[in-house]
């Protein structure tokens, strides 16, 4: 949804769009593959009505610093994009969705913890001006 403010278009509000930060806590991470990745930002998607650009790009860390091993992926979106870190020894999913376009915070966050099997999470929405 899009609104007049000062003769711009502007996303969520009248303001430029809306990041919604979560982290998950507690996550069932027995599956970290690619095509887990993918599903779950198709599914995303589907569940805040936007559109994705193309494939998920994908990063994995094997560095020397444990916690920090894990995928990492980017889903570029037609409003924005969705970013996904999965940490196996933290038991933890970090993540961020930012668009221009309205999304609900709360089912998306819902969204997350049941995908992801979360026990716990902590979250904050920042509207983007």
């Amino acid at each position: 949804m899009y609104m007049e403010n000062g003769g711009q278009k502007l996303g969520y509000r009248g303001n430029y769009g809306l990041e919604l930060v979560i982290d998950l806590k507690n996550c069932d991470l027995s599956d970290l593959s690619n095509e887990k990745l993918r599903k779950f930002f198709v599914e995303l998607c589907n569940r805040v009505d936007m559109v994705r650009h193309g494939d998920p790009m994908f990063w994995e860390d094997h560095s020397d610093i444990p916690h920090l091993n894990g995928i990492s992926a980017i889903q570029f979106i037609e409003t924005s994009n969705v970013v996904c870190h999965a940490l196996p020894l933290l038991k933890a999913v970090y993540l961020n969705l930012f668009s221009c376009k309205e999304f609900n915070p709360d089912d998306t966050l819902k969204f997350c913890m049941e995908f992801w099997k979360a026990s716990s999470e902590n979250h904050s929405v920042v509207v983007r001006v």
